[in-house]
């Protein structure tokens, strides 16, 4: 399950660069979804969109939880996550899980210290471990290091680490499209609604000038006695 809260991260987030004009990136992120994500959370507000229909996404499809669900914190809806939190935050919290044998899941994570969520993506990414064991028991790490300086890949997964971060990348520019699919509408729009305004404003002054000049310099009344 995902956190609400940036502060919590021990490590500095990586920067992802996003680009929702990328359709063919936006559809394969959405089917990276399906494939790994959808089983738990949902995309209830996203169902109507076009991009989901080509997806073949449905109300349907989407799994509810009881509110006692996972020990009373079901896996919640992502319609909005990339707005609640960041595309960065998303990039780096999916490739930072490390086994830790002390946690219910088998694994932690370097952005959401000691979450719910299992690790998806064990079979893509493979194994991540502690470069220093001890390095919380000395450290207590702050939110300042780079994430591939406390943690390293011991087992590989089916996925080369560079296959594997473009799959999350993917993912990342889907729910950042997902947060806010209005986007190339407004993009569409946006010219139009500048050249309008332009226009106006070119309407508006070409009037003043027209009827206030000769407002202006009319010779203005004496006044009354």
């Amino acid at each position: 399950m995902f956190a609400f809260a940036v502060g919590d991260s021990l490590v500095a987030l990586d920067a992802v660069k996003i680009d929702t004009t990328d359709q063919a990136r936006i559809l394969r992120g959405g089917q990276h979804f399906q494939q790994t994500c959808l089983s738990c959370h949902s995309l209830v507000d996203f169902v109507n969109d076009p991009v989901a229909k080509e997806l073949g996404l449905s109300k349907e499809q989407m799994p509810v939880w009881p509110e006692d669900s996972w020990n009373g914190h079901p896996p919640p809806d992502l319609s909005l996550i990339a707005l609640s939190m960041s595309p960065d935050w998303l990039f780096t919290y999916l490739r930072t899980y490390y086994v830790d044998k002390a946690r219910p899941t088998g694994y932690n994570n370097l952005v959401y210290p000691n979450t719910n969520m299992p690790n998806p993506f064990v079979d893509m990414q493979g194994h991540q471990v502690l470069i220093n064991p001890n390095y919380f028991d000395k450290n207590h790490a702050h939110g300042e290091q780079f994430w591939y300086r406390v943690i390293k890949l011991k087992e590989t997964g089916r996925l080369s680490p560079a296959e594997f971060d473009d799959y999350v990348d993917d993912i990342v520019q889907f729910l950042t499209y997902v947060s806010d699919p209005s986007v190339h509408a407004r993009r569409q729009i946006g010219p139009w609604v500048l050249g309008y305004l332009t226009l106006f404003i070119m309407v508006t002054y070409a009037y003043f000038r027209l009827v206030g000049k000769d407002y202006f310099q009319s010779p203005k009344s004496p006044p009354p006695h």
